[in-house]
């Protein structure tokens, strides 16, 4: 019995919903701690997780049903252990919201804005095509995550990228895909905004706990006027489930010297598994923090209590990966130690190579604080604020440096490894961003004592928070580059350019002959081309490894082409490919023919023929 079409889509966003809060919900009940909307998030999330692991270890199959009946045994198993009010009583989240003023009405603005983007551009980021929702849909598809990370040809043709993310944000959106029945990314715009509200929540948190009503609201803004901190978490990858992680872990633990301290070091041990599992590197979180933690001289049974809680989860999925590839983080050579794809580590650092040496170079430097005044204010206010803190011995302004320091020190070392260059690769300060809002905010505490700098500060605000607006409509454009006009469209340009591309590309491919298989760098190829029937074999999947044996006679390569039916090669002409093919690739006159049948602005699509026998 189906259910009314006017009744569906609010019952399944309930669903929704109800999978992202409700057991985390129940395990705050249990733990004793007070109810806030990021700690039941952030526990939801990390339930979740665990239940995809689970199933990826056993084989289990990935589907509504099962995800749902794990979901809820976790929310009651948790619901009966038996428990009195929390220890801790805190307000509810944005209380000092709920009083009248000036900030409310440019709050309102600013998640108008952020429903406009979200309802018109979800999952605005470059990669989600090939990877933050392609992985979830693969996974819905086939029910398991046997193909993850890709080891075999089949599984290259299942999931085109050669990496082992753990698969955190896609059991999210794999989530919000099988509660919606479709996989319409507005089905993951709930879960994005949740992640963005419950960012400013935290933010609140830290700002009441360190001064007050007037410090948390003031910080709750100044995040809103953070355009970068924002489009870390709109775009909807890694950086706002890391941004969430590190300002939760840094809220519980400063609740860990409280009567109840034990207590919020597991609550920080829940986030601490968020952050793990938004990426490879995440694992690094959770001994950043036990790191912390001896800095801060916390007692140690509570550094013992955080680790026992949370290593042990966090390696589960590294294990997995090593177990299946050899390489705890597949896509990574590290020094060499451990077994990788060899022809994707040798195109991918080709890839990588030109954007390594960007701050190694003055200019480097002054792009980077063009890009901080412009669309980071706030943070810069909060690290010159901080190092005010800082001198004055403040625990928690010490809890903020180490954190802050620690996510710089990440993304300084991962600028080298981002392809999309300086100003994309600052998604990864996302957490430190949040942060640096709660110390501006207490910062401009001691600054603005009297009633007229009070007043003049609040205006000065204001006008940040209006400027900021445009900018957060339409990151990663330049609002000061556009005309107003253009504003709610300019976001979209990057993703119009790829459509049309797509469509280009599609038109030139449907009426070729013998395209069952196509060899390609391009990661939207995959789903673009099955459209006409053709599979896509990357140019880093064992199938094809052979094309770039150094040791492999010409001739053996030719007979291996023809034996695989391989014709057509679908290659970008910016990047890497070009020279990568001309150096590695064993194709090799007479025994090959290389022919051009198709050229857009940025591909090409080559016609390659293998002669049988050159010497007749």
């Amino acid at each position: 019995m189906s259910l009314p079409a006017t009744l569906e889509i609010p019952l399944r966003l309930a669903l929704l919903v109800a999978g992202l809060l409700l057991p985390g919900t129940m395990l705050l009940r249990a733990l004793r701690l007070p109810w806030s909307l990021a700690a039941a998030f952030a526990t939801s999330t990390a339930t979740l997780y665990l239940v995809i692991v689970a199933f990826a270890w056993s084989g289990a199959m990935i589907s509504l049903v099962t995800l749902a009946a794990a979901l809820g045994l976790v929310a009651l198993l948790a619901r009966l252990v038996p428990t009195r009010a929390p220890a801790t009583q805190i307000n509810s989240s944005f209380a000092c919201f709920t009083r009248q003023g000036w900030w409310l009405p440019l709050y309102i603005l600013f998640w108008l804005v952020v429903i406009y983007r979200l309802g018109v551009q979800p999952l605005n980021g470059p990669d989600t095509n090939f990877r933050w929702s392609w992985l979830p849909e693969q996974m819905l598809r086939f029910g398991s995550l046997d193909f993850y990370p890709p080891r075999s040809g089949t599984d290259f043709m299942r999931y085109f990228w050669a990496e082992s993310i753990p698969p955190e944000i896609a059991g999210l959106y794999a989530w919000a895909y099988a509660c919606g029945g479709s996989q319409n990314p507005l089905w993951t715009s709930p879960v994005v905004a949740l992640q963005l509200l419950a960012v400013h929540e935290l933010v609140w948190r830290l700002g009441s706990r360190w001064g007050g009503e007037l410090v948390a609201r003031r910080a709750v803004l100044f995040a809103a006027a953070c355009p970068l901190l924002s489009w870390s978490v709109l775009m909807g990858q890694e950086t706002g489930l890391t941004a969430l992680a590190v300002a939760g872990l840094v809220w519980s633990l400063s609740h860990a010297t409280d009567k109840d301290g034990n207590r919020w070091v597991v609550l920080a041990a829940l986030f601490a598994l968020v952050a793990a599992g938004a990426r490879e590197y995440g694992p690094i979180y959770p001994v950043a923090t036990i790191v912390a933690m001896r800095a801060l001289k916390t007692p140690r049974p509570q550094i013992w209590l955080f680790a026992g809680v949370c290593l042990p989860l966090a390696v589960l999925w590294p294990l997995r990966v090593w177990l299946l590839t050899g390489n705890p983080i597949h896509s990574l050579n590290l020094v060499g130690i451990f077994p990788v794809n060899a022809v994707f580590t040798a195109w991918n650092d080709s890839l990588r190579g030109p954007s390594g040496g960007t701050l190694m170079q003055v200019e480097g430097w002054l792009h980077l604080a063009r890009y901080c005044l412009l669309w980071a204010t706030p943070a810069i206010v909060g690290l010159i604020a901080l190092v005010a803190l800082l001198a004055q011995r403040l625990r928690e302004a010490q809890l903020v440096v180490i954190f802050v320091a620690f996510v710089a020190l990440l993304w300084f070392s991962s600028v080298g490894y981002t392809a999309g260059g300086l100003f994309y690769s600052l998604r990864m300060m996302s957490p430190a961003f949040a942060l640096l809002c709660v110390a501006a905010s207490y910062g401009l505490a001691f600054v603005l004592q009297r009633p007229i700098a009070h007043r003049i500060g609040a205006a000065c605000i204001g006008l940040l928070f209006v400027e900021s607006l445009p900018k957060t409509l339409v990151l990663p454009e330049n609002s000061y580059r556009s005309s107003p006009r253009d504003w709610w469209s300019s976001a979209q340009q990057i993703q119009s350019l790829a459509d049309a591309r797509d469509r280009e590309l599609l038109a030139k491919m449907a009426p070729l002959a013998g395209r069952q298989r196509i060899v390609s760098d391009y990661v939207g190829a995959p789903r673009l081309l099955a459209k006409i029937g053709c599979e896509v074999v990357p140019l880093w999947s064992p199938d094809v490894a052979w094309l770039f044996d150094e040791k492999l006679d010409p001739a053996e390569a030719a007979r291996r082409w023809r034996q695989a039916g391989l014709r057509y090669l679908v290659l970008l002409k910016i990047g890497p490919t070009a020279g990568f093919m001309q150096q590695r690739a064993r194709w090799r006159a007479p025994y090959f023919t290389l022919k051009t049948v198709a050229e857009l602005d940025t591909l090409v699509v080559l016609e390659a023929t293998a002669t049988a026998d050159p010497t007749k």
